[in-house]
């Protein structure tokens, strides 16, 4: 009984941290984009701060859940990959 209730809540803070991992990377890819194009590099250095936050959430994601390797890293680009194509047209145009 105590191994499921275990195994519950590895489950949970897995998804958790891989959702918020790929939230970062995405977002944080994006925000890099934005801020290439401005004078100031705070911007891309706390975008890159969080690109990397997200990647260790991620891979500590990876530990976590205990999926096989290929059903993880195809679930991880399709969230990490949808947002960015999404967005990209958008951020590209912003001048």
């Amino acid at each position: 009984m105590r191994n499921e209730g275990n195994r519950h809540f590895r489950n949970l803070a897995g998804n958790l941290e891989l959702f918020l991992g790929a939230y970062f990377v995405a977002f944080g890819i994006l925000a890099v984009l934005f801020f290439s194009r401005t004078p100031n590099r705070t911007g891309i250095m706390a975008s890159s701060g969080s690109v990397l936050l997200g990647t260790l959430l991620i891979l500590r994601a990876r530990r976590l859940l205990l999926w096989h390797r290929w059903v993880f890293w195809t679930v991880t680009l399709l969230i990490v990959a949808v947002p960015i194509a999404w967005l990209l047209p958008t951020v590209v145009a912003h001048r």
